[in-house]
């Protein structure tokens, strides 16, 4: 059992343990690469498999992240960074139910 210290951290463990699930599964990144400091640019995907990786995020958290809040080709985005963009639109999508209607 590997232990758990608490952080400071502003997103869920389940919003980054999706992420980690997806880089895992979908892109062979090592289990022992993905870390909430980890930047995006360092887990060895390539411009195309970093967008692939972006549009797999989205689809699991049903979700569309604006280049305005998260640009995956910005250099130093981290995977901390990328669970406070989701959880962002995640609240956005829930403080405003009725948006699409207005």
């Amino acid at each position: 059992m590997s232990s758990s210290s608490s952080s400071s951290s502003s997103f869920s463990p389940p919003v980054f343990n999706t992420i980690a699930a997806i880089l895992v599964n979908q892109f062979d990144v090592a289990p022992d690469a993905i870390a909430p400091d980890a930047a995006l640019s360092e887990l060895g995907l390539d411009s195309l498999s970093l967008m692939e990786f972006v549009f797999a995020v989205e689809d699991a958290f049903h979700l569309r992240l604006p280049e305005d809040r998260l640009d995956p080709r910005e250099a130093g985005i981290t995977l901390g960074r990328l669970c406070e963009a989701i959880e962002a639109e995640i609240d956005c999508k829930l403080e405003s139910p009725m948006a699409a209607q207005a």
